[in-house]
């Protein structure tokens, strides 16, 4: 939330990845963009995501509806309340799974809503799942007296160390986590599906764009079977890894519910003519622009996500979709209207104002509220 749009003007400086990337690059004359964006976000020592810098936020490059006061987690703490007594009648207990928890600041919003209403603890536990070593000390602070209370936790993302769901219902909350998964670019030239690759520039001393020879996956053959017809000249992002997260977690869990909260569109528009260049985006510093090739692993990389293609892989892993529409449409039928409140003080920073600011950010604030979708799967 809160990502505007900008150009930025800076030289193609050289990073700690930038060797290591090339070095790959030189073995293959050039690798998938799927596999670059792979490694400028999750490299083990020099990715965006894994360097242990803070990265939402004031401190960061953007940041997330968590940010936006706690509206966001209060209303999404209501609604998984009324979706489990629906889904999970006679249950004891529900783990909240918040995955790609970030700082936390969401899992305390809801938790806060909860231990309001005597849920916490009593109806549900949660966990914080979060793969940026310094963000999990800032979930583990903000969290600090649900852990103490055996409520809450917070650990590291590595898929092998998960535990499995399948004897205990459980809700998944993905906010803002589907757009970080690195894409495949693909595009339709002369004719043929072709993909975008990377490789490295000695003119320029730069990575640049190619095409490549030739592409581990049939994409002519996967856009077919999606129903999606590109145009000549046109890029689309495809994001398999997220697709498969969500077939993964099917595999982990019985009785489910599957919350994802992101920016993105349906297949049509996303294919639509006036995406002729796809919905590729970089963030440095609270500053949006489209050259992915700045200062490797120190911006974020990321790309609308395809919701259409999120439910087919959804319901072909068994979940059921239940609802889905703008994060506005949401925010509204969850009852946000109800908790704006008339107040004479004049004084901007008092907590009514700062709420009823917070409120319309969250409804109005640069379209975004309709760029955001929310989309809710079950499993039962």
């Amino acid at each position: 939330m809160g990502k505007g749009t900008d150009t930025m003007d800076a030289n193609r400086s050289t990073t700690p990845l930038t060797a290591i990337i090339r070095a790959e690059i030189a073995e293959l004359s050039a690798i998938s963009f799927h596999h670059y964006m792979s490694l400028c976000l999750y490299h083990p020592e020099y990715g965006y995501y894994r360097s242990g810098k803070t990265r939402v936020g004031r401190e960061g490059d953007f940041y997330t509806s968590a940010y936006v006061g706690e509206i966001m987690g209060e209303q999404l703490a209501s609604s998984i309340l009324r979706l489990t007594n629906e889904r999970f009648a006679g249950s004891d207990a529900v783990e909240v799974v918040d995955w790609g928890g970030g700082t936390g600041r969401l899992s305390r919003a809801m938790l806060d809503a909860w231990s309001d209403s005597g849920e916490a603890g009593k109806r549900f536990a949660l966990t914080v799942i979060e793969g940026n070593p310094e963000h999990r000390q800032e979930a583990g602070e903000q969290l600090a007296a649900y852990i103490d209370a055996g409520i809450a936790r917070v650990v590291g993302g590595q898929l092998d160390r998960l535990p499995d769901w399948s004897d205990r219902p459980v809700v998944v909350v993905a906010n803002e986590l589907l757009d970080a998964f690195p894409v495949h670019r693909i595009a339709r030239r002369d004719g043929r599906i072709v993909e975008w690759g990377v490789t490295w520039d000695e003119r320029s001393e730069s990575f640049v764009s190619c095409m490549l020879p030739r592409s581990g996956t049939n994409w002519s053959a996967w856009l077919e079977e999606q129903g999606i017809t590109l145009l000549e000249g046109q890029t689309f992002e495809v994001n398999p890894d997220a697709a498969g997260w969500i077939r993964d977690l099917a595999r982990r869990t019985n009785r489910a519910l599957l919350v994802l909260i992101d920016y993105g569109d349906e297949d049509r528009e996303l294919s639509a003519p006036h995406r002729m260049d796809g919905t590729l985006l970089c963030y440095a510093k609270h500053r949006a622009h489209n050259d992915p090739y700045i200062l490797p692993g120190e911006q974020d990389l990321t790309a609308h996500v395809n919701f259409s293609h999120m439910r087919r892989a959804a319901e072909q892993s068994g979940w059921r979709q239940i609802w889905y529409g703008t994060q506005k449409r949401f925010l509204v039928e969850s009852g946000v209207m109800d908790k704006l409140a008339e107040h004479r003080n004049a004084d901007p920073f008092h907590p009514l104002a700062r709420r009823n600011r917070a409120i319309r950010q969250l409804l109005l604030s640069d379209n975004m509220s309709e760029l955001f979708k929310v989309q809710i799967f079950e499993r039962t």
